[in-house]
């Protein structure tokens, strides 16, 4: 195959895949058209249903964008060393989120809003992209037994 794996030998026999950064780009391409792929349906096939809130697709590609660069610093982070392994992906959730809460407050206050729709295109883009940045760290955390 064409995917790079990195094995580690653990003390009980077992072996861990990592991700390499080569299959975190080719997943998160096939995430993006994934994520994607739902909302540009209701948007073509139900005009009539006004399902997004405006500028939706600025606040996708913004998700994107933070999910990728703070995916890029935690792998980065939890490469250094084993111990930081656990402290790097804590650590990204908790930013995530606290650069979630921003973004959410300054849409609201630029843009009139329905809230309901906007809680579910909100959360929509959190959660799945809050899901995958937690899968793809979780395939780097490392072994915490130390000897």
């Amino acid at each position: 195959m064409c995917f790079r794996r990195y094995l580690i030998n653990l003390p009980d026999h077992q072996t861990v895949k990592t991700m390499s950064i080569y299959r975190f780009f080719i997943y998160f391409i096939l995430f993006t058209i994934l994520l994607a792929s739902g909302p540009l349906v209701f948007e073509l096939f139900f005009p009539e249903i006004q399902f997004l809130i405006p500028k939706f697709w600025a606040l996708f590609w913004v998700f994107e964008i933070l999910t990728l660069s703070i995916y890029l610093i935690a792998s980065w982070r939890m490469r250094i060393s084993d111990r930081a392994s656990g402290q790097a992906l804590l650590g990204s959730v908790t930013i995530k989120l606290l650069f979630c809460m921003i973004i959410a407050f300054v849409y609201i206050n630029a843009n009139p809003v329905d809230p309901l729709k906007f809680i579910i295109n909100f959360f929509y883009l959190y959660f799945f992209h809050t899901v995958f940045e937690i899968y793809c760290l979780l395939c780097n955390l490392r072994n915490q037994k130390f000897k």
